[in-house]
């Protein structure tokens, strides 16, 4: 690789693993905390980036939380450092000194010992709380940037006019939760790419009756009813008979290439999966070979019924919680959907 494609290709991986950053910001902001598996994750990403601020304050997060890090987690610490090492050689700048252990010396660390600090600094301002108003000051930054996303699409999928976004016809399950600058421009994107994707797209998740009384369950009926961290019961209950049930929405789409439940053109139903559910589901089809190039390959979900529920669970799911999902139409375009955000000089 040349030095311009390395640069690319760093510049490309920290502005992805930003998000993830500014994601965790977002879910300490509602209150919550990550799993130990997050932290796993984040710190291996660190490592295959060669970002080694990003893991040691991660480490210093994690105890914050009170989760200990084990050797999973310091090899990957290990594999920032020497991945940032290994750059540095290769780019001819040496001056800065790494720490013994990051060369993979055997050195004993105290954990408990490392300085807590913050993340990092917010990315620009966090979103009012108005949610309306948030989405009606970013939306000039939405349309510029699908000014650049239509004309792309124009070539890669015909030349007649890309279809105007129609939000009220992709479901609406959003809550009344923090989301911030950054992860709001990353939603408004996926909305938009989803409707270039998939024309006319239509997910409805409010029209499930219960078999044994006939109730209609709203979206919250369905969510309400999961057995929390039960990732081997596919049923909701019923608020009102407490009879269990396998839950389903449909999603249709004037897309030539959707492929529903009976064929091309028509309707696709899924059956809906908790969260998890689908983190199991989810670990199985990446343990295949080809992980997650999969869920991000439009033929893959196109050729199994299987695979399209599990990918618009995914979205569903993303949309529900307010998290973007941009990346997971990235096998139907050419260019990065999560890029560099310019930094403006005040």
């Amino acid at each position: 690789m040349s030095d311009l494609q390395i640069e690319e290709a760093k510049a490309t991986s920290k502005a992805q693993l930003g998000l993830a950053f500014e994601m965790l910001d977002m879910i300490k902001k509602r209150g919550l905390k990550a799993e130990p598996e997050s932290y796993q994750c984040l710190i291996g990403a660190c490592g295959r980036c060669g970002d080694t601020e990003r893991a040691t304050q991660l480490l210093a997060r994690m105890h914050e939380d009170e989760i200990v890090a084990d050797g999973v987690v310091y090899s990957w610490l290990v594999t920032a450092f020497s991945a940032e090492s290994a750059w540095r050689k290769l780019s001819g700048n040496t001056d800065e000194d790494l720490p013994d252990w990051a060369n993979g010396a055997s050195v004993e660390m105290d954990w408990n010992k490392l300085q807590k600090r913050s993340i990092r600094e917010r990315m620009g301002r966090l979103v009012s709380d108005d949610p309306v108003t948030s989405e009606r000051e970013l939306a000039n930054f939405s349309r510029t940037t699908m000014q650049s996303v239509r004309d792309y699409a124009r070539k890669r999928f015909g030349d007649k006019k890309a279809p105007t976004p129609q939000k009220e016809k992709v479901v609406d399950v959003r809550k009344k939760t923090f989301v911030s600058e950054p992860v709001l421009r990353q939603i408004l994107l996926g909305e938009n790419l989803l409707e270039i994707v998939y024309p006319d797209i239509s997910i409805d998740t409010d029209n499930e009756l219960c078999p044994r009384c006939s109730t209609l369950l709203t979206d919250d009926d369905v969510v309400g009813g999961w057995s929390c961290q039960d990732s081997q019961d596919y049923t909701t209950k019923c608020p009102t008979c407490s009879q269990k049930f396998v839950p389903h929405f449909c999603v249709q789409s004037t897309s030539a290439s959707f492929n529903g439940s009976r064929g091309l053109g028509t309707p696709l139903m899924c059956e809906r999966l908790s969260p998890w559910v689908l983190q199991k589901e989810l670990r199985t089809t990446m343990a295949d070979r080809e992980g997650i190039e999969d869920l991000l390959d439009p033929e893959w979900r196109e050729k199994e019924t299987k695979n399209a529920v599990l990918w618009w669970n995914l979205i569903l799911s993303f949309m529900r919680y307010r998290f973007p999902f941009s990346f997971l139409l990235q096998g139907s375009f050419d260019t990065n959907l999560i890029a560099p955000t310019p930094v403006d000089d005040e």
